[in-house]
């Protein structure tokens, strides 16, 4: 998809949402605290210039009269008691500061939490077919970055803006009272500020909106690839996809671009126009003092600060403008999805509930095409009837509508005409809950949940009278429901039994194992139907004999849907229903069909396996054979969809910073000098923003300068006064002109800026992820929805410090260095004191807090990390969560971790928060440090009033912008964090990469490929070793089989030898050269995977044949099509998706949703055909494959056979090895026997028996 074509599908501005805000955010006594504490802090702020004025008529009085030893007395006396009022406001400022920052700032965590809650439950209770439009690829990263950005928008900054605008309010009331005519000349500024405000509002809403759409797809992107990692780094294509990441960025960069100007204007606009009313305040106050209206020289100061204060939090809320934008922005994304209102919705309780179930099903006329195609029927008018308590089993081709009829069954889609019925009632009309708890699914691939045993299984009680039932009558349900699936024995030896945690998705059992604690899960609430989609297909002969007797005992008394394509599982069912293009073609028991000598007959002789008598045992012999090695706590070597890689994939660790809470995190100064040094492209712009930023940060110590000019003239006789008042205000004018150019160059550079680092870190953020080893993956915190939220929030939070942020902060800290100097250079007494009593403790105080930012935002993203890793694993298994309707209990999980997230950050955020409040506060105590003590320099003639003045308003004016300064600080701990993993990502070594050595180094002709007493044991369990010593040679030309029980080491060997990882000892030669001897990226270009379970990405069919070619050669489109047609007719795919309406340009969606389990597959080897490589890997690559088309694909692998290629097959289906070269068989990490078909057979060995328990009769 072109960037034009993202653009395109951009869709308006969310409407308002229809939720009621009072779900979200109930009112509260503590937001109505807050609220009442915000505006008396903002008071109190607006209380400066009573107190400024009265200090000002004081000293001006002083110095107007004889200077004797009574006034100076007075002059101290009276300057005592205004600072008392200072510090006083100072006190009430902090405890202010405190109550409505911790109120906010923890409603914040309040309303983000039950946003995140609400959204996920609307994503839970969504049809399936909302996620197969690739919808819910981005939900988990959704929750996490826009949670943060709504959270970044109304915490603290919603205090700030209360007590902003109070301020304002308040400060124009004072202004009034004092002086109501200037006043209301002044007051001209308000409204041309909100004008401002509202038009640059809309459009950043409108852009923003765009922006996080373009966003969202491209974290479903991401989310599709880091959940496909082993695939993107098997067919090197990690760059591609990059790239085609990338073109999602870029669009959503040219967007952003756009905002520069309206930045610009923004800002430019919001400071001129306080300038030009400052301009105004002095030239018509000046003429009224002169004309005798203002009395009081104080008086027209009081006035004017007020206006300057008023003024002054008004530009300090332009920021907050663009977060309440970004916050409003990302909340509306969210509640799109809260308001949707879902076709099949699993919270629904309406709906038929019979008392009683028989388990009769109908499909009576049934058409069905899925949503994303709705113009290619996969049934069409289909009629079938499954009897009550018998078995009826589907086959056929992929594609022809079998595991179509369990998701209608399991109603994750409705019939467009038709009926389904179950016992009679049409299954729209029955209880969704009630549904799906009495008709059970196991699937092929079974879905298994972080925790034990006992939880896992318990969730088949969800929704039954015992799923609030005491724990021992649920442990005695379930041990009875392991007992029936010939899962108890072997739980009952794990370390902790029922107890014992099996790892994400299962990942520390085998594929029996993960497959009879499904079974379990799904018998233990005692359906009366059960679907059995492909339930064995996944294991080798052992497991599958021991899981197969599971599910004869499991169908006993039940009605059972079987969908199988190993006919051996199947023959014992009452009903064989034959597809074809969702069509029944015939149907009958076994031996009738076979009598038939149609299709099914056909099927049944081409999976017969020949084994001769001689060497027959009764098949009980093979399921003691190691049996003891298939019931330990091992790991299933096939990869999980979810996680990508196994567990087994975790080799040495990491060189440098293997664990990211152990790196040196740098400081601010560091994170922003290396940001900057990596992007020299941006020198241009660095310099207009420091240009901007320095004429920015000389307006404070200007107007320092030009209000101590005021004072001074104040005594001045009328027609002076008005002279040099007039050049005043004309100087204001002047300083406004510089605002509005410096602004507007700042506004403009800045956004720039931060769409740049937008674009670039994302794109880095992904990139180096991908670029790690296999185990970085398996780290707990490296969970798929988790790497998705950082890759998609860890730049949007440098975005926003090095964007207008870096820019305002870099103002204030210069007014801060500036306004100092400035009282140094007039009175060195005065500002000596100052800095060192008053403004020294309060930069402290906020580096303090800038340092209890940066640590509790890193507890709490780590915290949200793990809600993130648990939305992203529901939204990729929503199928499984649905057809066990616990919707609810993974919804409950979710709102556990984010109500423990919000519990552990209660006591620091409250430590926080007083550093916060002394920043707020402090200003006021060393200005009345600095009154008194200048007022005392004053009165004993050591300084002037002018350098008083000037010296005074530079400290006040340095507390300001040290106030404002630590305002930013969350920001810049968000962003430094962030950057900090970033450079922690960036700086990993890793273990199979290219060295300067290896970087020309490729692979030769690949004649053979040798494995010398290779030793191999995971570090996570160095006591259990996987492969044992093992030797092998493999030659061009060859067919070599591995086969064996789960976790006995055969995908281990294929991993070996992708490079995923390197042996723990010995060797793996390729011609003789040792495999870390060549560039990897080399290496693969002559090596393709196919996998069991295919990581298809969300893009056409041609595109993800197309990965399979060299980036070379994936250029031209003609060689491109030709190739892929060839490679999809080996593949035995070319006819369907030829049939397809768009045919090769047919995107797969999000995990290849839109295709069935066996179009993936053909779709995967073709893709692995396309590169004609040297050495094809083949992990159980044909499991989900039909019968015609693993038989198709068999034939075009045998005719490359003999050529130039090493072709290595791991199989559990032994009719498709039969014809290997050479059959290796593994038991516990060695090679048993091994041989030709025939040869295995006449000895009659562990290869024999295998064969026999998968004989057809």
């Amino acid at each position: 998809m072109d960037a034009k074509a993202i653009e395109s599908e951009k869709r308006p501005a969310a409407a308002l949402p229809q939720t009621s805000p009072t779900a979200l955010w109930p009112p509260t006594s503590e937001s109505s605290v807050a609220s009442f504490a915000a505006v008396g802090s903002g008071a109190g702020i607006a209380f400066q210039p009573l107190i400024i004025g009265q200090f000002i008529s004081t000293v001006t009085n002083f110095t107007s009269s004889q200077s004797s030893q009574s006034s100076q007395s007075q002059l101290r006396s009276e300057a005592s008691k205004l600072a008392i009022y200072f510090v006083y406001l100072g006190i009430a400022r902090f405890v202010l500061s405190y109550i409505y920052n911790t109120l906010f700032t923890y409603t914040a965590h309040i309303i983000t939490r039950n946003i995140r809650h609400e959204y996920f439950k609307s994503a839970l209770r969504q049809e399936v077919a909302f996620f197969d439009h690739g919808t819910g690829g981005s939900i988990a990263a959704q929750a996490t970055s826009n949670g943060r950005m709504i959270q970044g928008g109304i915490s603290e900054k919603l205090g700030l803006v209360f007590q902003g605008i109070s301020a304002f309010i308040t400060a124009f009331i004072i202004a009034f009272v004092v002086q109501w005519k200037l006043t209301l000349i002044c007051l001209c500024i308000a409204p041309a500020t909100l004008v401002v405000n509202g038009v640059a509002g809309g459009f950043m809403g409108v852009y923003e909106n765009q922006i996080l759409e373009i966003n969202s797809k491209a974290n479903a992107f991401s989310e599709s690839v880091l959940s496909s990692v082993r695939t993107a780094h098997a067919f090197e294509i990690r760059d591609r996809l990059v790239d085609k990441f990338d073109e999602y960025l870029s669009s959503a960069h040219r967007i952003g671009s756009k905002l520069s100007i309206i930045f610009g204007v923004f800002f430019s606009a919001e400071y001129c126009i306080v300038y030009l009313g400052y301009g105004l305040a002095f030239w018509q106050g000046i003429r009224m003092l002169s004309g005798g209206e203002i009395v009081e020289p104080g008086g027209i100061f009081t006035v004017i600060m007020s206006v300057i204060i008023a003024a002054t939090q008004l530009t300090m809320l332009a920021p907050y403008m663009v977060d309440f934008t970004r916050s409003a922005t990302a909340a509306s994304k969210l509640f799109e999805l809260i308001d949707r209102k879902s076709e099949i919705d699993p919270y629904d309780n309406t709906g038929h509930q019979p008392s009683e179930v028989v388990g009769e099903i109908e499909f009576d006329d049934v058409t069905f095409a899925y949503p994303t195609r709705p113009g290619v029927k996969v049934l069409d008018r289909f009629s079938m009837r499954a009897h009550a308590g018998k078995v009826t089993a589907l086959v056929g081709q992929s594609g022809s509508g079998k595991s179509t009829i369990v998701g209608l069954l399991e109603r994750w889609y409705n019939p467009q005409s038709g009926i389904i019925k179950l016992d009679g009632h049409p299954i729209d009309q029955l209880n969704l809950s009630w549904l799906r708890k009495n008709v059970r699914l196991v699937q092929q691939e079974p879905v298994l949940f972080q925790g034990t045993v006992f939880e896992n299984i318990k969730q088949g009680l969800v929704g039954t009278k015992w799923e609030h039932a005491p724990k021992d009558e649920q442990m005695e349900r379930i041990q009875e429901a392991a007992t029936t699936a010939f899962a108890h024995d072997f739980i009952t030896n794990l370390p902790n039994g029922y107890d014992t945690e099996i790892g994400h998705r299962g990942g520390l059992l085998s594929g029996g194992q993960k497959q009879r604690i499904a079974i379990a899960r799904s018998i233990v609430s005692q359906p009366k139907v059960l679907i059995l989609d492909e339930a064995t297909s996944a294991l080798d002969p052992h497991a599958e004999n021991v899981v197969q007797k599971a599910l004869d005992r499991a169908s006993d008394g039940r009605t059972t849907i079987v969908i199988a394509h190993k006919l051996a599982t199947i023959r014992k069912a009452d009903n064989i229903i034959v597809m074809r293009k969702g069509c029944i073609v015939e149907h009958g028991t076994h031996d009738s069909l076979l009598a038939h000598d149609g299709t099914y007959a056909q099927l049944v002789r081409v999976q017969d396996l020949a084994v001769s008598s001689h060497g027959s045992q009764p098949k009980a012999e093979l399921e003691s054979v190691n049996a003891s090695k298939a019931d330990t706590v091992t790991k299933v070597s096939a990869p999980t969809p979810y996680a990508s890689v196994d567990n087994h994939d975790r080799n040495m660790p990491q060189k440098e910073y293997a664990n990211y809470d152990d790196y040196k995190q740098r400081n601010i100064m560091f994170v922003i000098y290396r940001l900057l040094r990596e992007t020299p492209e941006l020198r241009l712009v660095y310099c207009l923003v420091l240009t901007g930023c320095i004429v920015g940060g000389a307006t404070f110590p200007s107007q320092a300068i030009l209000l101590s000019s005021v004072v001074d003239i104040l005594t001045l006789p009328s027609t002076e006064l008005e002279h040099k008042g007039n050049f005043l205000a004309a100087m204001f004018i002047v300083l406004a002109g510089g605002c509005l150019v410096s602004y507007f160059v700042l506004g403009y550079a800045t956004n720039t800026v931060a769409q740049h680092f937008g674009h670039k870190l994302r794109k880095q953020s992904l990139h180096d992820i991908l670029q790690q080893d296999l185990q970085f993956f398996n780290r707990e915190e490296n969970s798929t929805g988790a790497l998705v939220a950082r890759v998609d929030s860890n730049p949007q939070a440098i975005l926003e410090l090095m964007g207008y942020n870096i820019g305002l902060v870099l103002i204030a800290a210069l007014n801060l260095v500036a306004c100092s100097v400035l009282a140094l250079v007039y009175s060195w007494k005065l500002g000596l004191v100052v800095i060192c009593a008053g403004l020294t403790p309060l930069v402290g105080s906020g580096y303090l807090k800038i340092r209890l930012d940066a640590k509790f935002d890193r507890d709490t993203s780590k915290r949200y990390m793990i809600s993130a890793s648990i939305a992203s694993e529901a939204v990729t298994s929503i199928r499984t969560i649905a057809s066990l309707a616990i919707e609810h209990t993974v919804l409950e999980r979710y709102t556990r971790e984010l109500d423990e997230a919000m519990a552990d950050s209660k006591r620091p955020l409250f430590t926080v928060i007083v550093s916060f409040a002394f920043t707020q506060s402090a200003e006021y105590w060393f200005m009345a440090l600095g009154f008194w003590y200048g007022c005392r320099l004053l009165s004993l003639d050591q300084v002037t009033l002018y350098a008083f003045f000037v010296a005074f308003l530079g400290v006040f004016f340095s507390g300001q912008s040290a106030s404002q300064l630590f305002q930013y600080s969350t920001s810049i701990t968000k962003g430094v964090n962030a950057a900090n993993y970033l450079f922690w990502l960036n700086d990993l070594q890793q273990t199979v990469r290219e060295t300067n050595q290896t970087r020309e180094v490729g692979p030769g002709p690949a004649d053979t490929i040798d494995l010398d007493n290779v030793k191999f044991s995971y570090p996570l369990r160095p006591g259990i070793p996987i492969l044992k010593g093992l030797d092998l040679r493999f030659k061009k030309g060859q067919f070599i089989a591995l086969v064996g029980s789960s976790g006995c080491g055969k995908s281990t060997v294929i991993a070996l030898l992708e490079r995923f990882y390197d042996p723990s000892a010995g060797s793996i030669k390729l011609d003789s050269s040792p495999l870390p001897s060549f560039n990897p990226r080399l290496y693969r270009k002559i090596v393709a995977l196919v996998q069991q379970e295919p990581d298809l990405f969300p893009v056409s069919i041609r595109e993800n044949v197309a990965f399979g070619l060299s980036h070379d050669s994936s250029t031209d489109l003609e060689v491109n099509d030709s190739q892929i047609e060839s490679a999809l007719r080996a593949a035995n795919a070319w006819d369907f998706v030829s049939s397809l309406p768009n045919g090769l340009a047919t995107s797969v969606g999000f995990g290849g949703s839109q295709l069935s389990g066996g179009q993936r597959q053909r779709i995967a080897i073709a893709r692995a055909l396309v590169r004609d490589p040297k050495i094809l890997l083949l992990d159980e690559a044909t499991s989900a494959l039909d019968t015609e088309s693993e038989r198709a694909v068999h034939a075009a692998l045998a005719a490359a056979k003999d050529g130039d290629r090493i072709t290595v097959a791991v199989a559990h289906r032994l009719s498709t090895v039969k014809d290997a070269d050479m059959i290796c068989v593994f038991h516990e990490g060695q090679i048993q026997e091994m041989g030709s078909h025939s040869d295995l057979i006449a000895a009659g060995g562990l290869y024999s028996k295998m064969c026999e328990a998968q004989a057809l009769d």
